[in-house]
């Protein structure tokens, strides 16, 4: 039987949509222990996603510019006396940072090679499961359950509910080319969406992405608009909040749009919809799964990258105008 806690720290350092998938887990932890304390730690970027989250009493903004800092942090967590650390990043540094702070109880991933740093190690489902109901599963040895909860992620970034808009967004960017859908796909699916719901097209793009988001727009033509820059997390939010649906490659973006209460089709390639996508109406995944390398975690491709350029348009146009009536009879 684990002892109640009266202060937990979770790390999730980095990436915006890992970030994020980690709020269902905290809403978790404190519905199963509501008189504990919570403090999450995170870096810069994904900070501003946990900005008004109710079960987080402190946000830790990790930032460190060399050995000094480093060893200024251990020093700092181990100050604050928790008694458990979560780590979900399992890197080098979140492990070395969870050993340092003294937990009585310090939990990491079982699978990674400083498994040493932690002395209760949280074991992955034999089956994938959705990112943000994985991070829940893993703690039902310290009597956290899923069970009656809302696994889909939340973030707190707007200071008023959206107003509905007759809008489908495109995200058309990623880092990985196994995860990037080509420009002229996007275009032909956004002038097929004009022309069947009327709705307009915005399209999305983020710092050295206008050029390709502009690509978008200009080949969806009237109808298409290419959303303002955004500066930070919730500029992004207010834009994106109203939408019907965001259709885009596995990214953050998709993340957000979730946590938002936004409907999403994803496009995939190298990623498995199973473990980014939510059980949910309002969202769902498309890829071609008849090539035998779909699914591959490659960030690069070693063959001809069929899994983006032979997946059709109209393809995911039938899987998008599904969603956008499952997305209706869900609110409705």
């Amino acid at each position: 039987m684990t002892e109640s806690p009266r202060k937990i720290l979770v790390i999730q350092l980095r990436r915006i949509g890992d970030v994020i998938l980690t709020t269902p887990a905290l809403a978790a932890l404190k519905a199963r222990y509501p008189e504990a304390r919570i403090d999450f730690l995170v870096e810069p970027s994904g900070a501003e996603a946990l900005e008004g989250n109710p079960h987080i009493a402190e946000l830790l903004v990790y930032r460190s510019s060399g050995p000094l800092d480093y060893l200024r942090w251990f020093a700092r967590l181990r100050a604050q006396r928790y008694d458990w650390v979560i780590d979900y990043m399992g890197n080098p540094r979140s492990a070395f940072l969870s050993f340092f702070s003294g937990a009585a109880l310090r939990a990491g991933p079982a699978h990674v090679g400083h498994r040493w740093a932690y002395n209760r190690r949280l074991i992955q489902s034999t089956t994938t499961q959705y990112a943000a109901l994985e991070k829940v599963l893993v703690l039902a040895p310290l009597g956290v359950s899923s069970n009656g909860l809302d696994l889909l992620p939340k973030v707190y970034l707007l200071s008023k509910p959206a107003v509905l808009e007759d809008v489908i967004a495109l995200a058309p960017a990623s880092r990985k080319e196994t995860r990037r859908w080509p420009a002229a796909s996007y275009a032909a699916l956004g002038r097929s969406l004009r022309e069947k719901t009327g709705s307009r097209i915005r399209v999305f793009w983020g710092p050295g992405e206008r050029a390709l988001a502009q690509a978008v727009v200009d080949g969806v033509g009237p109808g298409a608009e290419l959303c303002p820059e955004t500066p930070d997390l919730a500029a992004a939010a207010r834009q994106l909040a109203g939408c019907r649906l965001l259709i885009t490659n596995c990214s953050g973006t998709k993340h957000l749009a979730s946590a938002l209460g936004v409907a999403t089709l994803t496009i995939h390639g190298s990623s498995d919809p199973a473990s980014w996508t939510p059980a949910h109406p309002r969202h769902g995944g498309v890829r071609l799964d008849t090539l035998f390398c779909i699914g591959c975690q490659k960030n690069a491709c070693p063959y001809a990258l069929e899994c983006m350029t032979q997946l059709s348009p109209e393809t995911v146009l039938a899987k998008a105008l599904a969603l956008l009536g499952s997305a209706k009879e869900a609110r409705a």
